[in-house]
């Protein structure tokens, strides 16, 4: 018998499976460079409102490995926005990503999230007599979650995640106009905080983030806002309700309400209490 000699491939195939070979080890090497599973991201937007036209706040993100240093230069930080326009990705430099927030025409909040590495994995369960109810379920909340219908203005810290709010509006607030009704509560009746917020021409302005508090913190007055921002409505109008849980006994005193705008407009108005 003769000696059989094995298949050769032609030139062309052979030449296309080194070209895949080496295409495959390229793109291994050109891996995305995320930050480690559980670390911290702090995001900043600076301002933390722009005008609808043209626009432009910086956010910037700090991102910190679970062993409290810097992550590498290079790692990617991922951008989401819900509105106006936002850099897909942004690369860290001494631990932070900078991208640049464009508004696009359109107002209202804008809820920015950053993304990178992703949340650690959860600890072991474990059950304490007593603390558990057969058939129960615990929920852990994300980072932002629960906490109003808007992330927090301008700044916020997460873990694998973070989300901020950045409020685009069409006119910058240049006054507002805060009434309380009634100006005098009582543990059965609260009062309705109004702020009215006005450009310089004093057209109302909508999509403006209003923190309503109390100049003075008591341990008995408190407005359901919890702090949170406030949006006003397309006729500028945002609104909060303070109430208290006063004694009918307690002696007669006032309250200082302060209603303050994304640029720092503020304005206040006094409530008596019983």
């Amino acid at each position: 018998m003769g000696t059989r000699t094995p298949p050769t491939l032609p030139r062309s195939a052979a030449a296309a499976i080194v070209l895949v070979t080496l295409g495959v080890g390229f793109a291994r090497c050109q891996a995305i460079l995320t930050a480690p599973a559980g670390s911290t991201l702090s995001m900043t937007a600076n301002p933390e409102f722009i005008p609808a036209h043209g626009g432009v706040s910086v956010i910037s993100v700090l991102v910190v490995e679970p062993t409290g240093t810097v992550v590498p230069d290079g790692t990617v930080v991922q951008f989401f926005t819900t509105l106006g326009r936002i850099d897909e990705q942004g690369r860290t430099n001494d631990g932070v990503a900078r991208v640049n927030l464009l508004a696009t025409g359109l107002s209202g909040p804008a809820a920015v999230t950053a993304v990178s590495g992703g949340e650690a994995a959860p600890p072991p369960s474990s059950t304490t007599p007593g603390t558990t109810t057969p058939g129960s379920t615990t929920t852990t909340l994300r980072p932002q979650e629960g906490q109003g219908r808007n992330p927090p203005l301008g700044a916020a810290q997460g873990v694998g995640s973070v989300s901020v709010t950045v409020a685009i509006g069409s006119a910058l607030p240049s006054r507002i106009v805060l009434t309380a009704e009634p100006a005098r509560i009582t543990a059965q009746r609260a009062s309705l905080i109004r702020a009215i917020v006005l450009d310089a021409n004093g057209n109302p302005v909508a999509n403006v983030p209003v923190f309503f508090t109390l100049r003075v913190p008591t341990a008995t007055e408190r407005l359901a806002g919890g702090g949170r921002p406030v949006f006003t409505d397309t006729n500028g109008v945002a609104e909060d309700v303070l109430s208290t849980t006063a004694a009918a006994t307690a002696p007669p005193r006032v309250v200082i309400v302060q209603a303050i705008a994304s640029d720092g407009t503020t304005a206040e108005v006094a409530v008596a209490v019983n």
